[in-house]
């Protein structure tokens, strides 16, 4: 499998952080290690040195990578914030909101902020692509913030679609040295190519509740009752499908249909409106602010996948619980 030197051949161009400008507040960049012992030597110098510039500090790894970077930052592990990623990287919307979340906590005692975050990728080909998709994400979702963030990389056993969009997904990499990536992209460019289309699923059933989202949750309830679906998890497709449905009726002419079931053992929603739709891949994704709704922020926060495409019978977004 690939290893550091398969990342220095991509970008032979050498500098420093500090020779790389850009007008953005967020500094997103990659950092590929082959050893333990390299990850935490460099992490803790990354960080020793935002301490010492009066910035916040976060590590997020797994029990054993905290306690390795604990060890290594000595003294210093007291002003560091610690995140446990092992519920972290479930899904790219609860990744962007833990992270947003701490990032936002460092910043009410420090003027920016410095991350160390070991990513964790799966052994499923759509998992890399969901991933690959949530870095193309990062670079728009925390733009705004002054925060520097190192995702960091085991280059041992790295797969090669990961190494790809290690190079498209951030501006900088750092293996032997600082590179520049000359193969960064676009980010919504990338987060739609990492998208897979919605397959159409002719098995579930239709119903009509009209412009009246009272009589929407009600038969949504009813559904999620049929399906035995546990308690805690009707609440969850209740608040995200009725958010999803508000949206339908404030922004996409009204709403054409609900279609509802299960499918591979997960109950799925579908809200079809008369609208022409919205294009932007990362609609949902982007923590909501002055400019940016709330409503597909939600359902992605409370629901295992959101999609959302055009079909004959209209603008369908589909929530996966």
């Amino acid at each position: 499998m690939p290893k550091a030197g398969a990342f220095e051949s991509r970008s032979p161009a050498l500098t420093t952080p500090e020779d790389m400008s850009s007008e953005a507040a967020l500094r997103h960049n990659a950092f590929v290690y082959e050893s333990d012992d390299e990850y935490v030597a460099r992490s803790a110098e990354f960080l020793k040195d935002g301490l010492e510039a009066g910035e916040g500090c976060i590590v997020a790894d797994t029990r054993h990578g905290l306690a390795m970077m604990r060890d290594a930052l000595g003294p210093d592990a007291e002003r560091v914030a610690f995140i446990d990623v092992s519920s972290t990287y479930t899904r790219p919307a609860h990744a962007v909101a833990t992270y947003y979340g701490a990032f936002l906590e460092q910043l009410r005692r420090a003027p920016s902020v410095r991350s160390v975050a070991d990513v964790q990728v799966g052994p499923a080909p759509r998992e890399w692509r969901e991933w690959a998709g949530y870095e193309a994400i990062t670079n728009v979702a925390y733009s705004h913030l002054p925060v520097w963030v190192l995702c960091a990389y085991d280059a041992n056993g790295l797969p090669d679609p990961i190494v790809d969009a290690v190079w498209r997904t951030h501006p900088q990499v750092l293996s032997d040295g600082w590179h520049a990536s000359d193969r960064f992209e676009d980010p919504r460019a990338l987060l739609r190519e990492f998208t897979p289309e919605p397959e159409p699923l002719p098995e579930l059933r239709s119903f009509s509740a009209g412009e009246d989202l009272e009589r929407f949750r009600e038969l949504l309830a009813r559904a999620l009752v049929a399906e035995h679906v546990p308690e805690a998890k009707v609440l969850d497709m209740l608040v995200a499908g009725t958010e999803v449905a508000a949206n339908a009726v404030r922004h996409g002419a009204g709403i054409e249909e609900v279609r509802v079931g299960r499918v591979e053992g997960r109950f799925v929603c579908e809200v079809v409106d008369r609208g022409g739709g919205f294009d932007d891949p990362m609609a949902g994704y982007l923590v909501p602010r002055d400019g940016t709704g709330s409503g597909l922020w939600v359902a992605r926060h409370l629901a295992w996948r959101v999609e959302s495409f055009r079909a004959p019978r209209g603008f369908t977004v589909r929530i996966w619980l």
